[in-house]
């Protein structure tokens, strides 16, 4: 593109600029030419006033200021000024000052567009993350600010003055305390504050916000707290999908656990039932008798209640297993959990040849969690342990359960004497799809550190190759009331 084009193109992109622009250095250059006033600097600062004031572009700005020195040399040397001294230093001022508030406005127009190109990548990243700018202030009366993207999240008219109220009735019923909170803790000058809550809009659907906002400034009892907000709806429904379809997952293992286990419970159901017959003929042996013993005959009524109770503990933990059915957090005692598990996989224990050691050193130790998915995670570890010492013929199979409190946390820790791990595999165990077991789906570990993270805890392994494996799980213990 040739230089007339450009110049063209430049004219024509701002004409009313160039005229004004026109306009302002021929006033200077009249004022200057037919009076005897030295104030064509002055009028000049007023330009540039509306220079920086961005009525002007960048390009039309630095021709009026090129133009405007320009003029003023050319009166200068017109008018033979460097013939007198005082017209010298007078020339002199005037080019200091025009190039002073010359580079000083430059200085101003880009850092104000630099301030507009950040704003324009602002709102976009708002707009895009669904994230808007909130501030409060606390004074006689709470007076609330926000952007338009904050505005479309609570689902008002763009330009619409925010009040407390607007906030108010948008805000979930059994959320409004949390408005309350963040009130009250705005005005005792909490250096952050972070609250997440519920909104209910016009046609009855929920939204999740999340907000989080810090004092701008503060002086007197007044404060001003800014911050941004958030729609997190999106990551909430996902992570419920997400628990939905884990429990789905820990369903079908379990089930499949239980195939796998059928020897072990059947042996658990027909045990007691042998019992409850045998109990029965000799009831029936001790009254039938001449002199009937009923003493001995209530001994054995006692005995088929007891294990006819076992019986059904035996089936209810069965069926609680095998039933598919939302997560259910109660207050369970940790070694009840561990023992309940132990019951059901001690026949299979024994089939592999297994010598078992538990050791409850945990009693009392009560946490917060669902009964049925932390026995799954205790018979998952049981049963890699003893496939983990089916190759083992040197040494007795020794399996170790132990229970502890450590760290205001309940420890399970499940040790076998197997074959042992190796190192480099080690940091691949609770991966998704990965085991080392030929027909394995590589899933029963996953799911149980999904569990176990799920109850706010943590596991882990260590091991050592030809001496067996440890299983760690940790989770936090119920905090005791006062009272107690």
């Amino acid at each position: 593109m040739s230089i007339i084009k450009r110049c063209k193109k430049l004219f024509l992109s701002d004409a009313l600029a160039w005229l004004a622009a026109i306009a302002a250095g021929s006033m200077i250059f009249i004022t200057n030419s037919y009076l005897d006033l030295d104030i064509a600097p002055t009028l000049f600062y007023i330009t540039l006033v509306f220079m920086s004031a961005n009525f002007f572009s960048v390009p039309v700005f630095l021709a009026v200021a090129f133009g405007c020195v320009a003029i003023l040399t050319t009166s200068f040397l017109v008018d033979a000024g460097y013939r007198d001294h005082k017209l010298i230093a007078g020339f002199v001022r005037c080019l200091i000052a025009l190039t002073t508030i010359t580079l000083l406005a430059l200085r101003s127009k880009r850092a104000t567009e630099s301030l507009r190109r950040k704003e324009a990548f602002f709102l976009g990243a708002q707009k895009l993350s669904h994230t808007g700018s909130v501030g409060f202030t606390i004074d006689d009366e709470v007076i609330v600010s926000w952007s338009d993207e904050a505005s479309r999240i609570y689902e008002f008219p763009l330009g619409e003055t925010p009040t407390l109220a607007m906030v108010r009735g948008r805000t979930h019923p059994d959320d409004l305390a949390v408005i309350d909170s963040v009130l009250e803790q705005a005005a005792r000058q909490k250096s952050l504050i972070e609250v997440e809550h519920r909104l209910v809009m016009p046609d009855g659907r929920i939204k999740h916000v999340q907000m989080i906002a810090n004092p701008l400034f503060k002086h007197g009892g007044r404060v001003e707290y800014v911050g941004a907000l958030m729609d997190v709806t999106a990551s909430r429904h996902s992570e419920e999908a997400l628990l939905h379809s884990q429990a789905k997952l820990a369903h079908v293992t379990r089930v499949t656990s239980m195939g796998e286990l059928a020897a072990s419970i059947a042996h658990e159901i027909n045990q007691p039932l042998a019992a409850v017959i045998t109990s029965g003929e000799s009831c029936k042996r001790w009254i039938n008798r001449p002199d009937p013993n009923l003493d001995e005959a209530r001994r054995s009524l006692d005995r088929i209640i007891q294990n006819s109770a076992r019986v059904s503990d035996v089936i209810t933990c069965i069926r609680a297993l095998s039933r598919q059915s939302e997560v259910q957090r109660q207050i369970e005692v940790f070694d009840e959990i561990v023992s309940d598990s132990l019951t059901l996989m001690q026949h299979d224990i024994c089939m592999q040849q297994v010598r078992p050691h538990s050791q409850l050193d945990a009693p009392g130790a009560c946490i917060q969690g669902d009964r049925i998915q932390l026995q799954q995670v205790i018979i998952n570890l049981i049963v890699n342990a003893c496939q983990a010492m089916v190759n083992v013929h040197d040494r007795a199979r020794t399996l170790r359960i132990q229970t502890s409190v450590q760290d205001n946390e309940a420890v399970l820790e499940i040790t076998d004497s197997g074959t042992g791990i190796a190192e480099d595999i080690l940091p691949s165990l609770f991966d998704p799809f990965f085991t080392t077991k030929p027909t394995g789906l590589g899933m029963g570990l996953s799911i149980c550190r999904s569990i176990i993270e799920f109850h706010g805890g943590r596991i882990w392994v260590s091991s050592e190759v030809g001496v067996g494996t440890q299983f760690f799980f940790a989770i936090p213990l119920m905090p005791q009331s006062h009272d107690e």
